[in-house]
């Protein structure tokens, strides 16, 4: 009985202790790209010159072939307003896009 009372007690602490800090470590976070690392990104870079600049993309996918797909990134600007997409197709970048993600099409 004591055994199943002191993994109930852990299973609480641990169920209140995980949510806590994970909203802790997003509590002001300013990361994201900003205009100079943006501006750091050229056509014709391959992906892991792009990896270097920005970091590991915390959003990705891929379409087409699984041969030569094309591939999307997405980072979020530093000022919390959107979204910066770079597609590589043949592993090179073809296109950066800034986009503000407060603008919904459905409305």
């Amino acid at each position: 009985m004591k055994t199943l009372r002191k993994m109930m007690f852990i299973f609480i602490i641990f169920a209140l202790t995980v949510p806590v800090a994970v909203a802790a470590s997003s509590c002001g976070d300013k990361s994201g790209i900003t205009p100079d690392a943006y501006a750091k990104i050229e056509k014709g870079m391959n992906l892991d010159q792009v990896e270097a600049i920005l970091g590991t993309p915390p959003r990705s996918h891929r379409t087409g072939p699984s041969q030569n797909p094309t591939i999307i990134w997405y980072y979020e600007k530093s000022s919390g307003e959107g979204l910066l997409k770079i597609t590589f197709e043949s592993a090179k970048v073809t296109n950066i896009s800034p986009y503000d993600t407060s603008i919904n099409p459905d409305e």
